[in-house]
Formats: C-alpha cells, structure tokens, sequence
C-alpha cells in the first residue's frame, strides 16, 4: 500500500496563523524540531507531505485518523520516520517513507505493509470467532482462575514468564505453585501474578510426601499447566500421576513433566481436556520414535501417534507447529526463527492455559494460543528484528496481538 503526496512549500510562507496552523496538525516534538531548524517552509511542508502520504496509503484520509495521530520523526542520520498513534498501528506490519523537495514542491512517499496482507481473511476471521467476549460486568473470577505447577532451583523464570502470558492473555487470577525454596524469588519477580509456597524441605523442587500440598491449592482452579521449570527429579513421576488423577479439569503438560509422561499409567493421561506440548525431541522421547524420522516426516509422525485411541491434543513446536487431536488438525502459519529462544515454551503455555481457563474448547485453546503466540513474535519482530527477539518480547507484544485480532 503506496501513498504519495505533493505539497507546496510557498503556501506555508504565505500563511496567516501558522502558529494555530502547526498546533492543529503537528505534534509538540514536531513543532520543536521545526523550531530547531528555523521554521524553514521546506522542513514544514515535508512534514505535512508525509501525514498526507499516510492516510493515502492506508485509504481513509483524514477523520478517523487525525494529522497528530501520525507523527514524523528524524533518526540520527536526518532520515523521517513515522511513529503512528491510532488503532491502525495494530494492524501496520512495516512502513518506510521518503520525502524530497523539487523546486517549490515537497513530494512524500508512504509505503505501508499491513499484517492482514499476510494471514488469508477467512483464516483471520476465524480466529477471530475464537476470542471469548469479555463479559463488561465480570470480575476476576470470570475471567479464569488458572495455576502454573513448577519452578525448581535455578529455574524460576520459566514459571514466571509463564505465569505473565497467561496474565496477557487475559485470566483474572493467576498462581504460581512452586517449591518454598524459590518462593521469595518468585515473589520478588511477581506483581499481579501470585505465589503459593509448597514445602520442598530445602530440596529445590517439590517432594512427593507433600503432593498433598498441591492437590489443596489447585482444587478451585479452573486450569492448571504443570512442567515449566519442574526439574527431573525422578519423585516428578508419582507427583505428576497424582495430580492427573485428581484434577480433573483442563490440564497443559509441557518441559520437564512431558520427559516423565512414559512412565505414568497411560490411562489417567488418555483425557479430551489434556493439551501436551513437546518440541521434536521430547516427542521422540515420548512417541518412541526416531527423532530424525520426527524431523523429516512431523505430520506424517503425529498422523500415525495417533493411530492409537488418544483423546488429548497435542502441540507439536517448531517452524509450522502442528496442532493434532483425535478430530482435527492444523499447521499454524505464525512465527518466525527469532522465537527459537529460551523461554518461548514457557510463554506458550501460559497463553494456552489462560484460554483454557477462560472456558474455549480444549483443541481450540492450543490452536488459537499457537496462532497468538506466533503473531506476537511476528509483531516483536516487525520492531526488534529476529536475532534480538527474547521470550519476555512475545509477551511484551501480545496485547497488541490480541487487538489485531479482534480487530
């Protein structure tokens, strides 16, 4: 999407009130970096011919957008740029633009590169159709009430960058049960997200003899996540099996509680509500196949895990995760090698559990989570760049993500 514009530079040295002029359609920074240069008719003209170029490109003109809603910044070489404040930036993929001056004529050009152009509308629409409403006259407990089961010594961040997707994601309470030995960092960490301390006895993870401890904080929750910084302690295995067994509500199973998932009984893990989560290795590890086959085949492998009668989704991450039910499948089409750090897993769950909570469907959850999660690391990104892309900047970018989707 192409704008240009064609301004003339002598309408600004023949114009009575330019003082009121520049207030109504310059930003304060803009009105100082005129200022700075000596009120020079080209400099304003430039400026103006930019604002002009945009709404030209993105097709509406000025009125749902206003001139101080675009506003043109200089970088450190003199090159404008454009800084956008109106909910079209949402939806703004990337923008350059230009301007040059031509005897009495600043000429701009705005070219503008929408993330829609990118995602087929009917699939757009579609996981739009998969936001929940937020309900005007909720409170806290209407949104979700959610628990994150892990943490162990030296892996508090996992648990925590967990515990702030699903906050992004929209849950109304969000708690993180972890061992009492890193409850303080944790706490220092968390703001809105809070701590449930279980007695480890200095271990650094949790304990079998008191899973007990557990099962009491998360039975009024409505979806708890279980692995993210869990460890590999081999007692992980009966605590794993007990917490299946007595929570029956929505559960997601990622990291370290998927290494164990061989070793529990099959039948208490074979649940319609269940979403597990592994890359190609832990897959491997859990599938019993060759990861290299993994690699080369990854839908012809999940096709055939699920030969077997399984009830539980499965999340299948990497470059085009695979989201495989019973039912349904779907290749997710967001994301990008920037998200290949650590910590993006742990964000993922966080976003499907919040989903979970708020009450979608279980295949839904992790399709939509997947969709979101890559979107937001496409639009981190679209700012950072791929090789600085860290976990925290999905999260940092997801509520632009879920505007863009709603729209």
């Amino acid at each position: 999407m192409i704008g240009i514009d064609i301004c003339s530079i002598s309408r600004f040295s023949n114009m009575k009130n330019l003082d009121k002029f520049l207030e109504k359609y310059f930003t304060i920074r803009e009105i100082e970096y005129i200022s700075n240069t000596g009120y020079r008719d080209e400099t304003i003209a430039g400026i103006f011919s930019l604002k002009e170029a945009f709404v030209k490109a993105i097709g509406t003109g000025f009125g749902t957008i206003l001139p101080i809603d675009v506003e043109v910044i200089h970088n450190f070489s003199g090159k404008p740029e454009l800084n956008v404040f109106n909910t079209i930036e949402s939806k703004i993929d990337e923008i350059s633009c230009s301007v040059s001056h031509d005897g009495d004529f600043a000429i701009a050009v705005v070219d503008i590169k929408l993330f829609k152009d990118s995602i087929a509308s009917e699939k757009f629409l579609e996981y739009k159709n998969l936001m929940i409403n937020r309900d005007e006259n909720g409170h806290k407990g209407t949104f979700g009430k959610v628990g994150i089961v892990g943490g162990s010594i030296g892996m508090c961040g996992s648990v925590d960058l967990c515990a702030k997707s699903a906050l992004r994601t929209g849950s109304g309470l969000v708690y993180n049960i972890c061992p009492n030995s890193i409850s303080n960092i944790l706490q220092i960490k968390a703001v809105e997200n809070i701590i449930f301390p279980i007695n480890d006895n200095n271990e650094g993870h949790f304990i079998f003899e008191n899973v007990n401890e557990i099962i009491e904080k998360i039975e009024n929750l409505d979806a708890i996540a279980i692995g993210c910084g869990l460890g590999r302690s081999i007692e992980n295995i009966k605590i794993l099996e007990t917490i299946i067994k007595n929570f029956q509500k929505p559960i997601v199973i990622d990291a370290d509680a998927i290494f164990f998932l061989n070793d529990i009984e099959k039948e208490i893990l074979n649940r319609e509500n269940i979403i597990i989560t592994p890359h190609e290795a832990e897959f491997s590890r859990f599938s019993g196949y060759d990861l290299s086959y993994i690699k080369d085949n990854r839908l012809e492998s999940l096709i055939n895990f699920y030969k077997q009668d399984l009830k539980y989704t499965l999340v299948l991450k990497g470059k085009n995760t695979i989201i495989k039910s019973k039912e349904n499948c779907i290749i997710n089409n967001t994301g990008n090698c920037g998200m290949a750090t650590a910590g993006s897993g742990d964000c993922l769950t966080g976003i499907i559990l919040s989903l979970l909570g708020q009450g979608l469907e279980t295949f839904n959850s992790a399709k939509l989570g997947v969709f979101l999660h890559g979107l937001a690391g496409d639009l981190a990104k679209a700012e950072l760049g791929e090789d600085s892309l860290i976990a925290s900047d999905i999260i940092k970018f997801l509520p632009k993500a879920i505007k863009y989707i709603r729209g």
